[in-house]
């Protein structure tokens, strides 16, 4: 059959049925993918049940022989006579970094008290890990009651949010309830900071009043100010592009060119007017990274800092070198924000080098900053010692003092450099980078399921890289993988033949 001739028999049949016949393909997989899910949950059980007790007897006979073993130092700490453990309660057990923080709190002699935020009447695999004393489930529609109830039934002296299904608003209400109703101290911060921290706006105006080196961003409206900028600014990179991409209009101009006669000449050529307006962007040579922060009353009290690509970072001189002058930035930005800026946060640094005489020296700007437990994942799932103390400082008076000496420093910039994790392959990801304008859609929720599906069979054959396995503590990945997951996809699909019938 010639090609004309499968062309004229694919254009007889209706755009509209070939639609809807492909829509139903779609739901068709969408319904099989969590019945896919509990098949492999299934099929998997009788290995994972041996990996399980094979785990448990490891783990039982290692604490005899390992004098490092973290039960040991749970029980030195607990026969400290100075030592007096504290009860810390984690929203959001339900992610990685929770049970992570969970863990790392208790094997350091503390009690922890977790919960989740959700409406499912069964716990997750993270709520069943022997590190938490007590896990509860909260509703969306109780927050704020439900979290003063547990704070004062577990007599909790610190709360940490971790939940991914509160927002940072809401949280700061909570804290604001709970520290002025007890007297436990709360990890975030507060109303006015979360303001003024979410808007991009009020965030550079809180870094130009405070005297914090900010990313220059204009909007030009002749070229006149274009120079007048280049000229205040001479040894910065600038991107100069329209406002509004949807114009179409993608072009981006690297400004200022190799020679000044370049740069007048490359300007000239470009129309810019009040009603046809640019923007310069402030550009850095040695890329972007991440600064995730815990802060506590206005201090840096644990810091990870990681490129923002997947560049190999932190093996030479020179870039301990940049660690300690991003660590100088986030210790100045902290003290700036005073003894009330208590949180997680991740600033967005643009670095930058400036050529003097005979030295090159970094020159970090704060480009933006994200907030929450959510945004310091990297930190919390990598839980050091400096981050439980703290987060116990929270609960002290004393002010510690932020000028070190420079060994000291640069033994934290060390310790604080962070190489990016590899990325895992995601379906979903790829099909949005290579669907720039759109057009597929329907295939999104698709390659969701996929990755799903992927993750979970991931997570039990390889169940060591799955963040809830641990040799000390393996209930919650075999939970997670035999319980949860499959009541979860048991429950949607029972939601959805009830809406069916409706």
């Amino acid at each position: 059959m010639s090609v004309p001739t499968v062309k004229r028999a694919l254009s007889s049949i209706p755009k509209q049925r070939t639609l809807q016949s492909i829509q139903r393909l779609l739901v068709q997989i969408q319904m099989l993918a969590p019945l896919l899910r509990i098949a492999i949950s299934i099929i998997l059980l009788p290995l994972d049940n041996t990996i399980l007790f094979a785990t448990c007897f490891i783990a039982h006979f290692s604490g005899f022989v390992s004098c490092s073993h973290p039960i040991h130092r749970r029980q030195a700490a607990r026969r400290d006579v100075r030592f007096y453990p504290k009860t810390i309660f984690i929203t959001g057990m339900n992610t990685p970094y929770g049970l992570a923080l969970a863990r790392c709190l208790y094997y350091h002699g503390h009690r922890v008290v977790g919960a989740d935020i959700t409406d499912l009447s069964f716990a997750s695999g993270e709520g069943m890990s022997k590190t938490v004393a007590a896990h509860y489930r909260i509703p969306r529609s109780d927050y704020v009651s439900r979290l003063l109830d547990i704070i004062r039934r577990e007599k909790v002296d610190v709360w940490i949010p971790c939940s991914l299904r509160a927002s940072v608003l809401e949280n700061a209400v909570a804290k604001q309830a709970i520290e002025s109703q007890t007297t436990c101290k709360c990890i975030h911060l507060d109303i006015e900071w979360v303001n003024t921290f979410s808007e991009t706006e009020s965030f550079i105006r809180f870094l130009v009043e405070k005297d914090l080196p900010a990313v220059e961003n204009h909007k030009v409206l002749s070229r006149d100010a274009v120079h007048k900028i280049l000229h205040r600014s001479p040894s910065k990179i600038y991107h100069m592009r329209r406002p509004d991409i949807a114009t179409g209009d993608n072009q981006v101009v690297r400004l200022p060119k190799r020679t000044l006669s370049l740069t007048y000449a490359e300007v000239s050529e470009i129309q810019i007017s009040k009603d046809r307006p640019w923007v310069l962007q402030q550009q850095a040579r040695l890329g972007e990274f991440f600064a995730e922060l815990l802060l506590v009353c206005g201090r840096v009290k644990a810091i990870e800092i990681r490129p923002a690509d997947n560049q190999l970072w932190g093996h030479s001189r020179l870039d301990e070198g940049l660690a300690v002058a991003i660590h100088r930035l986030v210790d100045r930005f902290a003290s700036k924000g005073g003894h009330r800026m208590t949180g997680h946060l991740c600033l967005r640094l643009m670095v930058d080098e400036e050529f003097e005489f005979n030295n090159v020296r970094y020159v970090t700007h704060i480009a933006g900053c994200t907030q929450g437990a959510g945004a310091v994942e990297h930190l919390l799932q990598n839980a050091a010692p400096s981050l439980v103390d703290g987060y116990l400082a929270v609960l002290s008076s004393q002010r510690d003092d932020m000028f070190v000496d420079l060994e000291k420093k640069r033994m934290q910039a060390r310790a604080s450099i962070s190489a990016t994790p590899r990325r895992q392959f995601s379906f979903y990801e790829t099909l949005k980078q290579h669907d720039g304008r759109g057009d597929l859609p329907s295939l999104y929720s698709v390659a969701q399921q996929f990755d799903h599906i992927v993750n979970q069979a991931r997570g039990l054959l390889l169940f060591w890289t799955d963040p809830r396995y641990s040799v000390l503590d393996p209930l919650p990945w075999w939970w997670n993988a035999h319980i949860y997951q499959p009541l979860k996809d048991l429950e949607m699909l029972l939601s959805r033949t009830d809406i069916k019938r409706q």
